[in-house]
């Protein structure tokens, strides 16, 4: 066997669990060897099924805001600019699992490996096959938005072939995703992993096959449906929360340690509050029914920062 399917997991959830055992149930169907790279514990029943399986203990994760890319989203009166979205930047986690994967398909003599992250929904799994028809004139496959060089990298699938593997995929360096990550722009993983196989060899590039992926919702744990950010026409902190549930949902959010705030939103709707001027708030907690899904203590220092790394922006009103 020639090639082996990766797949990195981070399965908390019973839900997240059952959307890693069915994409594993669907690659196994190209008859590759699967390996399963996980940052959670995995069931046993889900184990047995791959050829390797492999428990890292340290799922490597930063609150640091000089590793976020930003975000933004747009209403009819403005903009938000955001770059905690993101509550943690994950990319020290995920070399980890890449740098895991790569030693096993050098040292047992695969010639490809695919990556896949364990939430895409994979309707067609002869794109692997595909994949490695390709790689015996190119280094790696890589889709992007564009279907070339110059488009966002779609970062749940790809593959490459073994030897010409980027060599920050088969050592893991810390120091150097960090250093590289603080110097990128737009600071996102996905253009560190672009510019790295470019730099290891001949890049198909391909626009997102829809036909044979589809990328499943964001689980809601991952908290990136939300933000807190400043709003410089008034001084104050504002929640924005754009609802990804099907059924409405309250949360709380305290100020202070003091004030509270109780918010129902509809399905699938977004919302935007108020909190108080922002250099009079020191503490945020957000709850929902059943845990604290964020908390942050602002310093003058910190609230600096958000001032000009999370806000909003308005449109001009034609008179």
């Amino acid at each position: 066997m020639k090639d082996l399917i990766f797949i990195t997991a981070f399965c908390p959830t019973e839900q997240q669990e059952k959307a890693l055992e069915k994409c594993l149930d669907v690659v196994l169907k190209t008859g590759m060897h699967v390996a399963i790279i996980s940052h959670s514990h995995i069931p046993f029943h889900i184990q047995k099924k791959c050829h390797y399986y492999f428990y890292d203990h340290l799922n490597d994760i930063s609150d640091d805001y000089n590793l976020l890319g930003h975000q933004s989203f747009s209403f009819e009166g403005g903009v938000i600019h955001s770059r905690f979205f993101n509550k943690y930047f994950y990319g020290f986690a995920i070399y980890r699992m890449f740098c895991m994967a790569s030693q096993i398909a050098i040292n047992f003599g695969y010639e490809n490996i695919h990556h896949i992250e364990y939430d895409l929904e994979i309707t067609d799994p002869s794109i692997f096959l595909e994949n490695s028809i390709h790689l015996e004139q190119y280094d790696s496959v890589i889709y992007t938005g564009t279907g070339n060089e110059h488009g966002f990298l779609f970062g749940p699938c790809k593959s490459f072939k073994v030897k010409s593997l980027p060599e920050q995929f088969k050592n893991y360096n810390r120091d150097f995703i960090d250093t590289k990550m603080r110097t990128l722009e737009p600071r996102q993983l996905e253009v560190l992993t672009k510019e790295l196989f470019m730099e290891s060899g001949k890049v198909l590039f391909q626009p997102f096959p829809t036909q044979k992926y589809r990328k499943s919702s964001n689980f809601y744990n991952r908290n990136l449906h939300y933000t807190i950010f400043f709003n410089p026409q008034d001084d104050t902190l504002n929640i924005f929360w754009k609802s990804i549930k099907d059924s409405e949902e309250e949360i709380v959010v305290i100020v202070n340690k003091e004030t509270v705030y109780n918010i129902k939103i509809k399905p699938y709707h977004w919302h935007i509050r108020p909190l108080g001027k922002f250099d009079e708030i020191d503490h945020i907690r957000i709850d929902n029914s059943n845990k604290i899904l964020y908390e942050k203590s602002f310093d003058q220092e910190l609230r600096e920062v958000y001032k000009v790394k999370s806000y909003v922006t308005f449109h001009e009103k034609n008179n």
